[in-house]
């Protein structure tokens, strides 16, 4: 071999140095990343704590802000219901076609069945729809509202009149988003299961009466469905309530911006619900898809 075809050492080198210098530049780029997202994480849950503590203080629901707690309410959670169950009638349909399949294919009983699909509604279906129709009608509307009023100057007329935003704009509602989406989780969930029940009875793929149906769901209910319920719908609802706000009440302040903070907002708390809900199911389920724990 001749000697042009060798690289010389300082050739290696300067790959060397190239290659260690492309590795420790990505290394850096991934921790500012992620301790970027620890940073969002710690402001998301300290805001969320100080939601939590205003709204058990008596002082802070004055007149003004129980006012605006209901109109949020009534918008959120109370409008909000007619898409909801729309939704859940098409995702009860849906659940009864896969449930006749799987009584096809596997030899299952309704009774056997029912169990199953009453605990993935109850435990991953129904809070994430409800945590959906949420944002998708209220939580991008929320981010808006609030980015417009920054740009109009109404948060800091607030601030020089002595109204504290975080009490009289943040609290209410975030707790109302809270509270819509465990209501709407639990209207969504009726609604899948007497859907389901309905279609599939009337296409055969129920055979049993609706007490028996009923019956198997009720036997098989547990007090750890509860816990994943209400755990899953408040703590994705505060969530994606503080993110929305925050993303509104931090906006530039320019009117042309509001679009793109209300997109903003919308995305990022539908990734906020998405990573929750899988964080709570590891944690509950003690297993990383297959692989149990411990």
């Amino acid at each position: 071999m001749s000697q042009s075809t060798v690289p010389s050492a300082s050739r290696l080198r300067r790959t060397l140095d190239f290659a260690l210098h492309v590795f420790w530049a990505t290394c850096e780029q991934l921790g500012a990343f992620l301790i970027g997202i620890c940073h969002q994480i710690a402001d998301i849950a300290g805001v969320l704590s100080a939601t939590i503590f205003l709204a058990f203080r008596p002082q802070s629901w004055t007149p003004p802000v129980r006012n605006v707690f209901a109109r949020q309410m009534l918008f959120t959670s109370v409008d909000s219901i007619p898409a909801a169950m729309r939704f859940a009638a098409v995702v009860g349909v849906m659940g009864i076609v896969q449930a006749e399949m799987w009584i096809d294919a596997a030899g299952l009983s309704t009774s056997e069945v029912a169990p199953i699909l009453w605990r993935s509604v109850v435990r991953e279906i129904a809070p994430l729809l409800a945590c959906l129709v949420v944002i998708g009608r209220s939580g991008i509307a929320i981010s808006a509202e609030l980015a417009t009023m920054h740009a109009d100057g109404e948060v800091e007329v607030l601030d020089s009149q002595g109204v504290d935003p975080m009490t009289f704009l943040v609290m209410p509602r975030v707790i109302s988003v809270m509270l819509s989406v465990f209501c709407l989780a639990i209207i969504i969930s009726i609604t899948i299961m007497v859907t389901g029940y309905l279609i599939g009875s009337s296409v055969g793929a129920i055979r049993v009466t609706w007490n028996e149906y009923y019956g198997e769901i009720s036997r098989n209910f547990e007090r750890g469905d509860l816990v994943f319920f209400t755990s899953k719908t408040f703590v994705a609802g505060g969530f994606a309530g503080v993110i929305c706000c925050l993303e509104g009440v931090r906006s530039s302040g320019r009117l042309t911006d509001v679009p793109r903070v209300a997109s903003r907002a919308g995305i990022r708390a539908l990734t906020a619900i998405f990573a929750i809900s899988a964080i709570l199911s590891v944690v509950f389920y003690e297993k990383l898809l297959v692989f149990k724990f411990g």
